[in-house]
Order: structure tokens, then sequence, then C-alpha cells
């Protein structure tokens, strides 16, 4: 297919090269702030730019006859105003510094008809192996739970390697940890995997880690986590 793309970010980055290596004929289009000329014949226009940006800049396409997609998780299909519209989110994390195989992406699609539907989903399969189509609704929930999971989690890391720093320990000791607590929840539920001293309510060992964090945020964070792990496993413990 003939491509424009509109996104010089991440996203935009690697999913232009995963298109242009299925063979398909891509124009960059620049970005949301200075968009340069969209070919007439193309067939696809994909808006891989900021959230608050895409109902703006999807507005230029009112009168278009090409597919026009966002790849947001967290905004409505309906930002887009076209006849023919969609959603291509790809559920992953990307960074400009890592390359990654776009084949084990799963992408999630909306689109406004059964016609556009079956472009979309041609266009996913030439990129990944795994499509589901997934309502506006539904992929905002999908993009909270990847954010929780995700983002949270990785910020996580970051507190971790700079209390690991200060005391000139190699964050890497963490590895084996790390990739146990995500190889259990391959067979176990989260529920089932948590362990820690929050499980067990250890409140002096809670306090003297507390202690050690310098950024009130930092406690504060530790202390929500805490009390959050503990009211869960509390009432999922009384519904048994």
């Amino acid at each position: 297919m003939k491509i424009a793309i509109i996104g010089k970010g991440r996203v935009a980055t690697h999913l232009t090269q995963a298109l242009a290596s299925a063979g398909h004929d891509i124009v960059m289009c620049g970005g949301r702030k200075r968009i340069q000329a969209v070919p007439t014949d193309a067939e696809v226009v994909i808006l891989s730019i900021k959230d608050d940006a895409i109902a703006r800049v999807a507005s230029e396409f009112a009168n278009s006859n090409a597919l026009i997609l966002h790849t947001s998780g967290s905004v409505s299909i309906d930002a887009i105003p076209s006849e023919h519209r969609g959603v291509m989110y790809p559920m992953q994390t990307f960074s400009m510094e890592r390359a990654v195989d776009f084949r084990h992406i799963p992408l999630f699609l909306e689109a406004s008809s059964e016609e556009d539907m079956n472009t979309l989903s041609r266009l996913a399969a030439s990129i990944s192996d795994t499509q589901m189509p997934m309502s506006s609704g539904q992929r905002k929930t999908l993009h909270l739970a990847a954010v929780l999971c995700c983002n949270f989690v990785n910020h996580l890391f970051e507190l971790s390697h700079d209390v690991m720093a200060e005391q000139g320990i190699p964050f890497k000791i963490l590895f084996p940890l790390i990739e146990e607590t995500f190889a259990k929840i391959h067979t176990m539920t989260p529920h089932e995997a948590q362990t820690g001293p929050a499980l067990r309510w250890d409140e002096n060992v809670m306090q003297w880690h507390m202690a050690m964090l310098h950024d009130p945020r930092h406690r504060e964070i530790y202390r929500l986590l805490s009390e959050s792990i503990r009211v869960t496993h509390t009432r999922k413990k009384c519904k048994q």
C-alpha cells in the first residue's frame, strides 16, 4: 500500500521501519507541528503523534478518501472525522535506542466499517503476527493496564537503580530477581505471586525502608504501594 505517515517520535519511527520492511511505499509527511504535503494517491494516512494533537491534525483530512488511522491507546476512533477511519494501536514500549521486532508486537484494531477493517487487517498482518479487534473503550482500559505494568514498573526500576547507585552496588545484581518476578506471572496470577514485607505487614522493615528513602515523594510511593498490597490481599482473602 502507499502509506503517508505523520509523526517523528518513537512509535512513528519503529512503525515506519516495519512498514517499509514489509514492502509498503512509505511517504514521510513531517510531524504534528509542520505537516508536509500528503500524496493524493495515498491509500492510508497514519497519524502517529501526541494524543492531544490527533483531533486537530485529523480534521485536516475530513474529506480524504484515504483510510485515516491513529496509533494511540487512549484516544477514541471518533477523534477522526473522516468517513474512512480506524485505529492501529501497537501495545509495546518503544525507545529510539533499541530495535524491536514488530512481528511480536500485538496490534489492536478498530475501524469505521467492515471494508475499512478488512484493509486495516491486511495492513496489520503484513507487519505483525497478532491482530485483535478492540473497541475504543476496551483499548482505553488496555492502555491503563499497560501504563501500570510497564511505565510505572519501569519507574520503580529507576528508583531501585538510584538506591543501589548510592551505595555503589551494580543494578544488574537485581536482574535474577526481576526475571523471576516476570517469569512467575506466566504460571501464576500476580495475586498468587505477591511476596514481601507489605504482604506480611512487617512494619519494622517498612519503616526502615522508608527512612532510607531521602525524597519524601519516594517515601509516599513506598507507603501507598505497601498499603495497596495489604488492602488488596485482605479484601480478596475476605471474599474467599
